[in-house]
C-alpha cells in the first residue's frame, strides 16, 4: 500500500469561512500546530489538489482529504551534491536513489527528488528557482533523471522527448536465461482492476521496448532496455511478459527475495539550447551483482 488508509469529508455550512488549518485540527481532534504541519508536509488535498496553505479559508462544497504519511511527517531527505551527473544554467542530471519518488505523493510533499532538487538550488544561491519534470523513475528505480532549471528550455526538451531524440538506455537482473540475444516487446499497456498489465495491440497504449542480453549468470541475466515510448512501468511489464521478469519486481512475477534491480543507466539528447550531444551515465549501484564489468552493450557474454 503506498500510504495509510486516508479520511474525506465535504466542508458544510457550519465551517464557512473557517481556515483549512483549524477546521483540520477540529476535525481530526489534534493541535493546529499539528494540523498546519500535516498540511506543509502535503498530506492534505482541497478538491482533489494537494494543498499546503494552512490559512486557506474554506467554503461549503469543499471536499477534504487526509493521507496519512506511514511513519509521521518526518522530513529525512535531501539530495547528495556529489550524485549531481551534469548541471549548467539550462539542465541538471541526477542519479536517484532507490527509494525516492521522483516527485511529491499524496501524501508526502517533502522526501522526493523534485523538491529536494528545489531546496538544495535555493540553499546554493540559485535565484530564482525553477524546476522543470520531464520524465520520472518509479520509486524503486536507481539512475539517470534529467531537470530544466530554465523554463524557455521546456519546449524544445519536451519536443526531444516525443521525437525520441533521448536516447534512453537501462540495465536490469532478470530471472532466466532469455533464449535470445536480442528482442523486441511491442505489447500495448493498459490498466485492469486498477493495476498495470500488457493488453493485446490496439487494447491499450503503444508502447515498444528493445532489448539485449548481455550476460548470463547463475539463474539470471543482465539485460539492456531501450525503451523507445516513455508507458509506465513499461520495461517492468515488458520483460515480464517475455518471461523474465526483473529481481525484486514483487509487483510482476520477480523474485520477491531482492531490491528491484532496475536501473536507468545512461541518457543521451541535444542540448536544448546548444544543440550539442549530451551523453549522461550513471554509475552501476554498489549493491548490484558481480560481474560489474558485464553492464555495458559490447561487454563480453558468457
Amino acid at each position: 500500500m503506498a500510504f495509510e488508509p486516508s479520511l474525506t469529508w465535504t466542508v458544510d455550512h457550519g465551517a464557512a469561512a473557517t481556515t483549512l488549518g483549524l477546521h483540520v485540527a477540529k476535525a481530526l481532534l489534534i493541535s493546529s500546530e499539528a494540523a498546519a504541519d500535516l498540511i506543509d508536509f502535503g498530506s492534505v488535498q482541497v478538491n482533489g489538489r494537494q494543498e499546503r496553505t494552512a490559512s486557506r479559508v474554506l467554503i461549503p462544497g469543499d471536499t477534504v482529504q487526509v493521507h496519512w504519511p506511514r511513519g509521521g511527517t518526518v522530513r529525512s531527505y535531501e539530495i547528495d551534491p556529489q550524485r549531481i551527473l551534469f548541471q549548467d544554467a539550462v539542465l541538471l542530471a541526477y542519479d536517484k536513489e532507490r527509494g525516492i519518488p521522483s516527485q511529491q505523493t499524496p501524501y508526502d510533499a517533502y522526501n522526493n527528488l523534485f523538491e529536494g532538487l528545489q531546496r538544495h538550488l535555493k540553499a546554493t544561491g540559485q535565484h530564482p528557482v525553477y524546476v522543470g519534470l520531464h520524465h520520472r523513475l518509479d520509486r524503486e528505480t536507481t539512475g539517470v533523471m534529467v531537470f530544466s532549471l530554465e523554463p524557455r528550455a521546456n519546449r524544445k526538451l519536451g519536443r526531444a522527448f516525443e521525437a525520441r531524440q533521448v536516447v534512453k538506455e537501462y540495465l536490469a537482473w532478470v530471472g532466466g536465461h532469455p533464449g535470445q540475444e536480442a528482442w523486441t516487446r511491442e505489447d500495448d499497456i493498459g490498466k485492469k482492476r486498477g493495476r498495470y498489465t500488457t493488453v493485446p495491440k490496439g487494447e491499450g497504449k503503444p508502447a515498444i521496448t528493445r532489448f539485449q542480453t548481455l550476460f548470463r549468470g547463475e539463474g539470471s541475466s543482465l539485460v539492456l532496455a531501450r525503451p523507445l515510448t516513455g508507458r509506465t512501468h513499461q520495461i517492468r511489464l515488458h520483460l515480464a511478459a517475455s518471461g523474465h521478469p526483473i529481481l525484486g519486481d514483487r509487483l510482476y512475477g520477480g523474485d520477491p527475495s531482492s531490491l528491484l534491480h532496475l536501473h536507468a543507466h545512461r541518457l543521451k539528447l541535444p542540448h536544448p539550447f546548444s544543440g550539442r550531444q549530451l551523453d549522461l551515465t550513471a554509475p552501476i549501484p554498489p549493491d548490484w551483482p558481480e560481474p560489474r564489468e558485464a553492464a555495458t552493450p559490447d561487454a563480453p557474454r558468457s
